[in-house]
């Protein structure tokens, strides 16, 4: 991208942010995602809007390891998988390392885990491609109609609104604005998260 607009090497790149010609090789040859402060002096140094460069690509706020972004608030692990998928967050978290950490976003603090949103269903809400902050909720009986949850089935992952059957204490109703209401029986939950922020870099 800077390559294309700035017509500078590597050197002179790396140059500009401080940074050695291995690490700018490493972003642009293998992928490897800059931390925040990198794309906050990318930002200052180019004149480009920060918001323009975390619309590229939102795992950029990526940091390596917790308490090492030098932002404000804690360090929130970052799970790159798809909403629409039925697995347990707390087996994929037992099993797996996180993709990196987040940490700066308004309401992180308050996150236990941090995932991006794929699919349409609660547009324009929470947008495709946002990034959504989740707390465990360990007592099902205190859902709020007014709040959206992650829920994990034994096939499915998604994000909605949640009723109560009025007839059926078994029964829960999925709602969401784009999609007709349908129901779940709460034996086949395998998990419910309260989404706590959402971050979209508009």
């Amino acid at each position: 991208y800077l390559n294309d607009r700035e017509k500078i090497t590597q050197d002179e790149f790396g140059a500009v942010l401080g940074l050695k010609r291995g690490a700018i090789s490493s972003y642009i040859n293998k992928g490897i995602k800059p931390k925040y402060q990198t794309i906050k002096i990318l930002s200052e140094k180019f004149q480009i809007p920060i918001d323009d460069l975390l619309n590229k690509d939102i795992s950029i706020l990526k940091v390596e390891d917790p308490g090492t972004s030098g932002l404000p608030g804690k360090s929130v692990p970052y799970w790159n998988l798809p909403v629409t998928a039925g697995r347990s967050l707390g087996e994929i978290i037992g099993q797996l390392k996180p993709d990196g950490y987040i940490s700066g976003l308004p309401g992180a603090d308050m996150a236990e885990n941090i995932l991006p949103v794929t699919g349409t269903s609660m547009e324009p809400e929470v947008p495709e491609g946002a990034l959504i902050g989740v707390r465990k909720m360990d007592n099902w009986e205190t859902l709020n109609t007014g709040r959206i949850y992650l829920i994990t089935t034994h096939d499915d992952r998604m994000i909605k609104r949640i009723e109560h059957d009025a007839e059926n204490e078994a029964i829960l109703w999925c709602t969401s604005p784009n999609y007709p209401k349908f129901k779940i029986y709460k034996s086949d939950i395998i998990e419910i998260h309260r989404v706590c922020f959402i971050y979209f870099a508009k």
